[in-house]
This record gives C-alpha cells, sequence and structure tokens, in this order.
C-alpha cells in the first residue's frame, strides 16, 4: 500500500492470527472485498494453548480448512483428564453435539501459516504484513480511515483482532483491565516417542496447574497457568524452573525431550466496555478474555468471526454484533469463572473429583457450557450441590 492513496475495502481487518484471519475469510466468502493489516510476518510463532475445542471445527470446516489442518498431523482431543500430583487422573470426555466430540491438538505456527495461505489465495483479500496500524478515525462519509505504516485502508467496517493485550482497543479507550488476581501462563513443546495420547492432562498445585496436551510432530505442549505470587520462582530462570515444575508434577515426560523455546505471557482477564461501535468490532481476545483455563480461545475466535461476518450485512451491524457476541460468550466466562474458582486450591480439587465419582456426567455437561452448546439448564440443582460439597 505504500505510496498510494488510500485503499478502499468493504472490511479492514487488523490481526491475522486465527480470529482476524477466520473474519476476513468470512466476510469474502459473502462478497466483500477485505484488506488484512498485520504487524508481523507470516509464519511465526504465538504463544498459546495450542487446543482447538471440538466447537471449533464446525467454522474451520466451513472455511475448508478443516482437512488442511488434519492432514497437517493435528492429533485429535479425546477429553479431559484431570487430578492431584502423583495420585490418578479422572477421565472427563468430550461432550458430542452436531457430530463433533473431538477437538484438535493444532501447533499454531502451523495453524497460522494454513489461514495465511488462505489470505493469499482468496483474490477479495489483500494481505498486508509489516504493517503495523497507527490509528482508526472516521471520515465524514461515515467510513473507517485506519491508518497504517504502509498507508491509509478507507473501509466500511473494521475487524480488530490484535489479540489479549490489544493496542487498537487501548488507543479507542475501550480496555478494561486486566483484574486481579493476576494469572499467566508459561509454555513450552515436548518431544515424545511413542502413540499419539489424545487427552488433556490437567494436574493441580497450590496455585499452579500444568496442562499437557498432544500437537503435530510427536509433541506435547505443556504450560504451565499460576496466579502471581507463584511467577516469583520463575525471576530470572524461566526455563529451568519450567523444566523443574513439569517433570516434578509430569514425570511421565522424563523420557521426554524439551524443544523450543519456553515462554511466558499474561495477565489475563481484559473485557472491552463496548465490542462494537461506529463501524469497529472487536473479534477474538481483543473484545475479551478470561482465563486460558477452558482452552477455548481458539474456538471462541472462530464463532466470533463468523458472527462478525454475518452482523456486517444487517440493518444495524454493530447492535446485532453486539447481541451475537454476548450470546457466544456469556455463558463461557461464567464456565471459566466457576473453573477458576473450583480449581484454586488442592482441597477444591479433591472435592471435585468426588463429586465428579457421584455425577460422571456433571463436568461433561459443563463443559458442553463452555462450549456454547447448551445454557446452565442443562445441570440438575443435585449436580451443582454436589459439585460445590462434594457429597
Amino acid at each position: 500500500m505504500s505510496g498510494r492513496s488510500a485503499v478502499e475495502a468493504d472490511v479492514a481487518v487488523v490481526g491475522a492470527g486465527p480470529a482476524g484471519a477466520a473474519a476476513a475469510l468470512f466476510a469474502a466468502r459473502r462478497g466483500h472485498h477485505v484488506v488484512v493489516l498485520e504487524m508481523q510476518a507470516f509464519p511465526r510463532d504465538k504463544l498459546c494453548g495450542e487446543g482447538l475445542m471440538p466447537s471449533g471445527r464446525a467454522p474451520l470446516r466451513e472455511l475448508g480448512l478443516e482437512a488442511v489442518v488434519t492432514a497437517q498431523g493435528a492429533p485429535p482431543l479425546n477429553g479431559l483428564q484431570f487430578g492431584l500430583p502423583h495420585k490418578p487422573l479422572v477421565a472427563v470426555p468430550f461432550p458430542e453435539h452436531g457430530g463433533d466430540q473431538a477437538g484438535l491438538g493444532i501447533r499454531r505456527l502451523d495453524f497460522d501459516a494454513r489461514f495465511a495461505d488462505a489470505l493469499i489465495r482468496d483474490p477479495r483479500i489483500e494481505f498486508c504484513q509489516y504493517t503495523k496500524v497507527r490509528e482508526i478515525r472516521r471520515d465524514p462519509d461515515g467510513r473507517s480511515i485506519v491508518s497504517t505504516t504502509s498507508g491509509d485502508v478507507r473501509a466500511r467496517f473494521v475487524a480488530v483482532a490484535d489479540g489479549l493485550r490489544s493496542d487498537v482497543r487501548h488507543r479507542l479507550g475501550w480496555t478494561v483491565g486486566p483484574r486481579p488476581p493476576h494469572r499467566y501462563g508459561i509454555v513450552g513443546h515436548w518431544l515424545v516417542d511413542g502413540p499419539v495420547d489424545p487427552w488433556v492432562r490437567i494436574t493441580f498445585d497450590q496455585d499452579l496447574e500444568v496442562y499437557e496436551g498432544p500437537v503435530a510432530g510427536n509433541q506435547r505442549m505443556v504450560g504451565l497457568l499460576c496466579y502471581q505470587p507463584r511467577m516469583r520462582d520463575f525471576s530470572g530462570r524461566l526455563a529451568t524452573r519450567y523444566r523443574e515444575i513439569v517433570l516434578s508434577l509430569r514425570p511421565e515426560l522424563g523420557d521426554a525431550e524439551l524443544v523450543g523455546p519456553v515462554a511466558a505471557a499474561g495477565p489475563f482477564w481484559y473485557r472491552a466496555s463496548t465490542v462494537a461501535a461506529d463501524g469497529i468490532f472487536l473479534v477474538g481476545d481483543a473484545g475479551g478474555f478470561t482465563d486460558p483455563i477452558t482452552g477455548e480461545g481458539i474456538a471462541a475466535g472462530l464463532r466470533q468471526a463468523r458472527a462478525f461476518a454475518v452482523a456486517i450485512e444487517s440493518r444495524n451491524p454493530e447492535r446485532a454484533y453486539r447481541l451475537a457476541h454476548r450470546r457466544l460468550t456469556k455463558d463461557p466466562r461464567r464456565v471459566a469463572s466457576l473453573l477458576l474458582r473450583l480449581t484454586r486450591t488442592p482441597a477444591l480439587v479433591e472435592r471435585g473429583l468426588q463429586s465428579h465419582e457421584r455425577a460422571p456426567r456433571m463436568l461433561t455437561k459443563l463443559l458442553g457450557v463452555g462450549f456454547g452448546y447448551w445454557g446452565f439448564d442443562r445441570i440438575t440443582p443435585r449436580e451443582w450441590l454436589r459439585m460445590f460439597t462434594g457429597r
């Protein structure tokens, strides 16, 4: 775009991660001319839990990318196994809904590259990498002028999908958070010799959880989620302390090899004062993010991207998207907050294990609420009582 007058587009998308790329692709499939603005270049790696929950497979399939991703070796995710250190884990299979039950273990380096390829191939999309957005302003005709390091883009609608700590959301004055208690994530990859294990394993310790799940290439993503007091343990020795904690809580990885860098992110829990106004829409983590505890981030971004493309064709696009966004995020956020409360200490986890023994379908139902399949009314009062009392 450099050196040219303002580029005209129906839609400008800020950020080319899964949410932004999906928003561009869904909009382009509906006949809109789209410009995607990305400050980095692809392929690029991204710190992430790397689990596509089952609810994300339908939008991925609609975009024609599910077969490509699975062909790249993304293994299935059958559900969760969780418990306390050095004790047997209990299994919670994912609920079946609309023909989908398994998720996918995706490696973000490969997953984002597949989306980038799709952007490049679509003739209705102009994909601008190494392009940083400076500001968004309204012109007299009611369109948005997106000012970038490579020139201006004039668009009817702007989808902002630049992530958890969205710079554009902050410049708009829409950022709320982060809210304490602050949580952080530390992620690495381990090369495992053996058949693919299709379960996500979660081990709970004091103010810390270990998440372990398969991704392509015989690797397992292993992430630590912890509260701020535990982060002091990592000061000046991130990779060393990460390795020590992983092997102490998941000794089964003793024969695995830690490959690649260890990276940290956080704090989490950001919100936005609004997700749509004046032709600007927040999609994915830019629109708010509670915590990685449910693993729903990527799937949620894909569903919001689809909702954005539908909303901009309505008579009141901003209102339509706000309603859709609320419908897509309200209950999943409640589930994330509930799980954070129930897993804060080993004693509460122990109570959860006891309730699972008495009502083994309870947590599967709760996952379905988090995936947006159904509401909390699916869970009976007796099941709620068992969850909180262990009786």
